[in-house]
């Protein structure tokens, strides 16, 4: 069975609305696996590289002009660039005697913890991604951010930074955020939540910029029925609620100013079309092959064709070399 194809610019829960019955609770397992999953756009592209532009500088010289004097000219900088798309391939291969045993029950369990890896490795990527280290993934928002200079140190006391870094400032994140354009949200670290939700409870560090509220994602979404935290009316978002998978931000980072690796970043993105989103050569496909030839194995396959693209220069920020302590103001 192969999944319908993608209209241009959409969620992965959108698009499991038009899947086959029996695959859909498989994409959205796949959805539901990250809050980031839940919200980022995929835009289909023809062939398997998306060719943009962005805007690296204006006219410089256009100006007013006299009567009977000539007009000025002269033109801004565009920048052309590519980004490719990656391939996704995996088997969820199950014994016919643990179907035997527990069922076709047993069986999706065996698909729902497959596809919940596959959106940690996704996810993953998505933050840490180095195809300069790794051929076949797409850069992430890490290295992104060196490559364009998108990126921001948490500390506010000089050029140099801090060695080892310092605690969240949120005049640092205000600066982040200032330097979006049209931003979404905001990405922090898991094992930072419970400092977010201290920082609520007192006044005199966030002022009222940060709240509590319910959840935007619906009521059966697990990863949000505390409710969601904004700052300055932007969603933050988490990665994944405490699960088997690992946090997609650890403080395992060197600050920006060197030191100890015990930092952590937050970025604050612009997620839509023309801003920061995922692209896909080909639609998400999941296949069940069922019992195999060697009859004691059954198999369901995941395919998909995908990468990410950062539209605009302005659609993402890296606020880095954050330490897990006490948020200030």
């Amino acid at each position: 069975m192969t999944s319908p194809i993608l209209t241009p610019v959409m969620t992965i829960g959108e698009y499991a609305k038009g899947v086959p019955e029996e695959v859909q609770p498989l994409i959205i397992e796949f959805a539901e696996s990250s809050d980031v999953m839940q919200v980022l756009p995929f835009q289909s592209i023809s062939g398997f590289t998306y060719n943009g532009y962005r805007q690296v500088a204006l006219p410089a010289n256009m100006a007013f002009r006299a009567i009977n004097a000539p007009s000025t000219s002269g033109a801004g900088v565009v920048s052309a660039y590519q980004e490719a798309t990656y391939l996704i391939d995996h088997d969820i291969p199950v014994d016919r005697s643990m179907v035997d045993r527990g069922g076709d029950r047993r069986r999706a369990w065996e698909e729902k913890g497959g596809m919940a890896e596959l959106g940690q490795l996704f996810i993953t990527n998505f933050i840490k991604g180095d195809n300069t280290s790794n051929n076949t993934v797409f850069n992430g928002l890490q290295k992104r951010a060196a490559i364009l200079g998108r990126q921001l140190d948490n500390s506010d006391v000089g050029v140099g930074g801090v060695s080892g870094g310092a605690a969240l400032s949120l005049s640092r994140l205000d600066l982040a955020i200032q330097n979006v354009k049209s931003p979404t949200h905001i990405i922090a670290p898991w094992g930072m939540k419970y400092r977010f939700l201290r920082a609520i409870r007192d006044t005199t560090v966030t002022g009222f910029a940060m709240r509590q509220g319910p959840s935007t994602f619906g009521e059966n979404n697990a990863a949000q029925k505390d409710g969601f935290i904004t700052y300055q009316g932007l969603p933050v978002l988490w990665g994944y609620e405490k699960t088997l998978n690992p946090p997609i931000l650890p403080f395992t980072e060197v600050a920006p100013a060197g030191g100890a690796a015990q930092c952590a970043s937050i970025y604050v993105v612009a997620l839509g079309e023309n801003r920061l989103c995922g692209i896909q050569n080909a639609p998400m496909e999941i296949r069940d092959y069922g019992l195999l030839e060697d009859g004691i194995t059954y198999n369901t396959h995941f395919h998909w064709d995908v990468g990410l693209v950062d539209n605009d220069y302005f659609c993402f920020m890296r606020l880095a070399g954050i330490q897990q302590l006490p948020i200030i103001a």
